[in-house]
């Protein structure tokens, strides 16, 4: 009676094994598919310049007797730049005095400034001895501000003149501006060509570095993810995301990464749709048809 109490304990056993333990869901963040317009962008390296820029040279030798000006300076076409004072006039100080007739050759001699605009460089001051032909000043016409970008002669098809462009400064505000013009020389050491790009109504340095941005390619219907949703393999040869299954199983769908920005990424996949919610956060190492809870709205 012992025996069989024991074998019919053990059958019933059987009949009612432990409940097998659920895993839980795992708490994720999502975005909604949609469509956006989105733009693929180039950089380039510019270099701020002025196109024009006029050489002041002295007329005659002598001492700058009076200079005005200093470098920034801003200079008006036909104004006096400076006055000489030659080794002959000097002389004639003492003859004056005797001879007033002579004052009248006595005068200082006037250079007047060729051009207006902003003095970039000053070779003199007062005081200076200088001869007939040396350069006394730069000055550099502000209407004739551009932007110089090389570009490799093997991208130079995606750089035309009235190409669109953001000229982007370092303190990050961004001029919209156009390309202007080209250069007809290949640099021969790094086989780059000159784009030249106007901004005669900005107030930048010269030799200021920027960075020019053009639109490589643009899509305006793009399906696009979050870049945190899209997710590959070691080799980046296979991409895929999560795709949110009745709000609570997480699918792995394999999709075709195309355009992309610094936030978003288009992708194409037969099927992911708009309106499919797409796992951003919590999917790292996620295996397929995983059990999750969506912890944002």
């Amino acid at each position: 009676m012992v025996i069989f109490a024991l074998v019919a304990a053990s059958c019933n056993g059987d009949k009612n094994p432990a409940a097998t333990p659920q895993k839980a869901a795992i708490e994720v963040k999502t975005a909604v598919v949609t469509n956006r317009d989105i733009k693929e962008y180039q950089d380039f390296n510019g270099v701020t310049q002025y196109l024009k820029k006029e050489s002041l040279r002295a007329n005659i030798t002598g001492y700058i007797s009076y200079l005005p000006y200093e470098r920034g300076s801003q200079v008006r076409r036909g104004a006096t730049f400076a006055t000489l004072r030659t080794k002959e006039q000097t002389a004639l100080a003492e003859a004056v005095k005797i001879d007033s007739s002579l004052a009248q050759f006595a005068k200082p001699l006037r250079i007047t400034t060729n051009a207006a605009g902003i003095i970039i460089q000053l070779n003199v001051v007062k005081g200076d001895y200088v001869a007939e032909g040396d350069i006394l000043a730069v000055i550099a016409q502000p209407k004739t501000l551009m932007v110089k970008v090389n570009v490799p002669f093997s991208e130079k098809n995606d750089m035309e003149i009235g190409t669109p462009c953001q000229i982007i400064i370092p303190n990050q505000n961004s001029i919209d501006a156009k390309i202007t013009g080209r250069m007809p020389v290949i640099d021969s050491v790094n086989q780059t060509q000159a784009f030249l790009i106007a901004l005669p109504d900005q107030q930048l340095p010269e030799r200021l570095n920027v960075n020019v941005r053009t639109v490589l390619k643009q899509d305006s219907t793009a399906h696009s993810v979050p870049h945190e949703a899209l997710q590959t393999n070691e080799l980046m040869t296979e991409f895929w995301v999560m795709k949110v299954f009745n709000d609570t199983l997480a699918i792995k769908e394999k999709v075709t990464p195309l355009l992309q920005n610094d936030s978003v990424v288009q992708i194409n996949s037969g099927k992911i749709k708009l309106g499919d919610r797409v796992v951003t956060e919590g999917s790292y190492q996620m295996q397929d048809s995983t059990k999750v809870k969506i912890m944002n709205p």
